[in-house]
């Protein structure tokens, strides 16, 4: 069934009523140059979130208290209905443009966006809101949204262009933002005001917008260490779930390639090993390495991709990483991966990596290189290509013995 703009159909009174909706987002042409990102409003009867937890989005993927969860690559949302508080009567789920406004772009240099409304359980389509783009000049595109009406879910299609990206968007909903990327230049400081005769208490920090691409290869970041630490450091790969085909909606269907993620490390006292699925080494969290992964997703059907988790407490106990993707089984076809990387750290800007470059004669492929210098992290995009672990540890210098090796 295909939604036009405006319509509305329901969701729990279906049998048996499905206990988690999927809201699968896609567009075409799937290589667009538009750096898209999603995100998510959990909102009261009056249309606002009760505090800044309500808004799901690339620094924040989970609604605080659970009911929402972003995928890694922000191409859908798993919403459980019954486990969002009662409070929440609407869920808003949008796209927007990263920077749009700055670089000019729109969601008119695209042809076409959809939404697939799926049983999260079974995967049964129930419905799909094909919507065309061609005309619209905004960065901001209210896709549609899941409400509450006399104790029954419905969800419905919108489709309503926003000016002004992703800020202005949550600010709308009543989300205190700290910064906007999108503005090309800073607002002016405020007016000076008089001390007042006694501290206030601290305001809760606003929501940081704040994204960094690391475009070209080579190039760097340094992420600060702050009083406390760095906590802990996720590193996520995800990539093109529609290994079944091109086009547009090949991004909805099975993925056929075994992407895994993994990593090579040296600790400062010169221990050196190998995160990964391969042999079963998962590392730890707790002991050296303090590196985990976070499964191995074999089946494509985690929409979240896979994940490493870096103990940065204990970041003064590591010298080095490379982060890798390994294509374990199916032939090598890096081009229609779509891979992207995504390293979040505790009150740090997002940073993000894409597989912009490809070598499909090759299986393994170098992301991005974590140094520790001075206690910061120094965070270098690679994205080179190595035929297996050998010539990428020879690349990097690791000095580690290779066996072949498969997963259980």
């Amino acid at each position: 069934m295909d939604l036009q703009p405006g319509q509305n159909i329901s969701l729990t009174q279906r049998q048996p009523a499905p206990a988690t909706i999927e809201i699968a987002l896609a567009w075409e042409p799937t290589n667009t140059a538009l750096a898209i990102d999603s995100s998510a409003f959990a909102l009261t009867g009056q249309g606002k979130v009760r505090d800044d937890g309500d808004f799901v989005f690339y620094n924040q993927p989970a609604l605080a208290g659970g009911g929402i969860q972003r995928a890694g690559d922000g191409r859908a949302f798993a919403v459980t209905l019954t486990a969002l508080p009662a409070a929440i009567e609407r869920v808003v789920i949008a796209l927007t443009i990263d920077q749009g406004r700055r670089r000019g772009q729109s969601f008119g240099q695209l042809n076409q966006v959809r939404a697939e409304i799926r049983d999260a359980g079974s995967q049964a389509v129930l419905a799909a809101f094909p919507l065309s783009t061609k005309m619209m000049a905004e960065t901001a595109l209210i896709v549609g949204e899941l409400y509450r009406r006399n104790a029954e879910w419905k969800f419905r299609a919108v489709g309503q262009g926003f000016v002004g990206g992703l800020a202005p968007l949550a600010r709308q909903y009543g989300v205190d933002v700290a910064d906007d990327p999108d503005t090309a230049e800073p607002p002016p400081p405020p007016a000076a005001q008089p001390a007042p005769a006694s501290p206030p208490a601290a305001p809760a920090k606003p929501i940081r917008l704040e994204k960094i691409t690391l475009e070209k290869k080579g190039s760097s970041i340094s992420l600060e260490k702050k009083n406390q630490g760095f906590g802990e450091i996720v590193v996520n790969l995800n990539w093109n779930q529609g290994g079944g085909g091109k086009g547009f909606f090949g991004r909805l269907t099975s993925r056929k390639v075994d992407l895994d993620l993994g990593c090579l490390f040296k600790l400062r006292d010169g221990r050196a090993g190998a995160v990964q699925a391969l042999g079963n080494s998962f590392g730890s969290l707790q002991q050296p390495p303090y590196i985990q992964l976070m499964g191995d997703d074999r089946s494509g059907a985690s929409a979240a991709g896979e994940f490493l988790r870096i103990n940065g407490r204990h970041w003064d106990e590591l010298d080095r990483l490379v982060a890798f993707a390994l294509i374990y089984k199916g032939a090598p076809n890096w081009s229609e991966t779509d891979a992207v990387v995504t390293i979040q750290t505790p009150d740090q800007p997002t940073l993000e990596i894409r597989l912009d470059s490809h070598r499909n004669d090759q299986r393994m492929c170098a992301l991005v290189l974590l140094e520790n210098q001075g206690g910061n992290i120094k965070v270098t995009k690679l994205v080179e290509y190595f035929q297996d672990h050998r010539y990428l540890d020879q690349a990097y210098h690791f000095g580690l013995r290779w066996v072949a090796g498969s997963k259980d």
